[in-house]
């Protein structure tokens, strides 16, 4: 049985937010009324350990919902900003946050990767199906339509659309039924190997890691550093059939 069809996380796997460091720290001083010398712009803490680490099983779902999200992203930017603006209530980090989760909607602070249409373009030409399977909010639908991503796909899949993120099966078995194929029939690339590659896994999909840096520790899974790079991918899974 040969792979019928390619679904794709959406953040950091098809598209990269377009604002730089400062730009969000000066979003976020302005949303405070404060201001954040240079010397207080650090980067900010990583996401996924926050996601995990900090908040265990909640936040697991914490794109379950659009509630659940700017829930999530409202508490990440008031620990991020801490030790920035000690001073400052709570309930204030917690009011930028969620401002700087409204921002983060807009399609214009999104871009595509370089190479995702090209990518998508020659999987489609193969017949392939595609879908996007991804924990965002309702708004990922207009964002992904902005950058023409959506002409190349036959569905998106929004965590907060279906109730259910990854790394849990459900998603995905929604989107296998979406695109009307069987698990062992779908890829499904990604960049987090606790969310994309054992998520997809346990569903019984194909996965793939994307590791545009060459960060990534060997792993349990096939790993390509750009979109392009995933129909070889698909060839070897089919090869390693026949």
């Amino acid at each position: 049985m040969t792979i019928r069809a390619i679904f794709y996380d959406a953040g950091h796997t098809l598209v990269r937010p377009r604002p730089e460091v400062d730009e969000v720290w000066d979003f976020l001083a302005h949303q405070l009324g404060v201001t954040i010398d240079a010397g207080q712009r650090g980067p900010f803490p990583d996401v996924a350990a926050f996601f995990y680490s900090r908040l265990g099983e909640d936040g697991l779902g914490a794109y379950a919902s659009d509630a659940a999200a700017r829930a999530f992203w409202s508490e990440y930017y008031a620990y991020a900003l801490r030790d920035v603006a000690p001073g400052l209530p709570r309930a204030e980090l917690l009011t930028a946050g969620s401002a700087m989760f409204d921002w983060y909607n807009d399609p214009a602070q999104w871009q595509p990767f370089p190479e995702a249409l090209d990518a998508l373009r020659a999987a489609k030409a193969r017949g392939l199906v595609q879908g996007v399977v991804s924990d965002w909010g309702t708004d990922l639908l207009p964002i992904l339509h902005a950058h023409e991503i959506t002409r190349l796909m036959d569905f998106v899949v929004a965590s907060a659309v279906v109730g259910s993120s990854k790394p849990h099966r459900e998603i995905f078995l929604y989107a296998l039924g979406r695109a009307g194929v069987a698990a062992r029939e779908a890829v499904y690339v990604g960049d987090s190997y606790l969310a994309d590659v054992l998520g997809s896994r346990a569903a019984g999909l194909h996965p793939v890691l994307i590791d545009r840096e060459g960060a990534a520790p060997p792993i349990d899974a096939p790993v390509v550093r750009a979109l392009t790079d995933v129909l070889d991918v698909v060839d070897r899974i089919d090869g390693a059939r026949a």
